[in-house]
């Protein structure tokens, strides 16, 4: 896997762990906290490694800063709960946006780790339009019917469900692999 793939994956991981850890053995108050850290830190690794503020993590981050403050300040969870709906459903808008303007928003942010054709960028698209909406859905039933504290294993697991559904994507990008330019996986092997 290129170190820029890597490198994306840590940085998005290290909070959502550090988060449902302390979740699941410190107060929620305490895990916001570390929450707000560990996602400025990847941030901050993710800068020092790559050399460039990437932009879907700056995204995260900002969401994260402002729900988490808020929820600190009003020392309530809520609206922590709701900006993880509001990102997925903003991801799942900007996607689809993207497509209805034809640009495709994955393949600017995800050009320079795998080589596809634009037929599979679309069809990638296509399908985490699906999720995001799927996530950001998931995530406003379980507010609603469940407690904080479910929904921090709630948001674990749904993280870990959307990551092997990434993962699974893999079979586009080696469907619609760009030879030449890619390895059998469909990952960049050169620009």
């Amino acid at each position: 896997m290129p170190r820029r793939a890597t490198l994306h994956l840590v940085t998005e991981f290290v909070p959502v762990v550090a988060f449902f850890l302390a979740g699941n053995f410190l107060t929620l108050t305490a895990a916001t906290y570390v929450l707000i850290i560990s996602t400025v830190g990847a941030l901050m690794v993710g800068l020092w490694c790559a050399g460039r503020m990437p932009v879907l993590p700056v995204v995260s981050t900002i969401f994260v800063l402002v729900s988490g403050g808020i929820s600190l300040r009003a020392h309530e969870i809520e609206a922590l709960i709701i900006a993880d709906s509001l990102y997925y459903f903003l991801l799942a808008g900007i996607v689809a946006g993207g497509l209805s303007f034809r640009r495709n928003i994955l393949k600017y942010f995800f050009d320079h780790t795998f080589a596809m054709t634009d037929e599979g960028w679309d069809l990638a698209a296509f399908r985490f339009v699906t999720i995001f909406i799927l996530a950001g859905a998931a995530n406003e039933v379980v507010r609603i019917a469940l407690t904080p504290e479910a929904w921090m294993d709630f948001r674990f697991i749904k993280v870990l469900a959307i990551t092997a559904f990434g993962v699974w994507q893999l079979r586009i990008a080696a469907q619609y692999r760009l030879p030449g330019h890619s390895n059998t996986w469909g990952l960049r092997t050169r620009e």
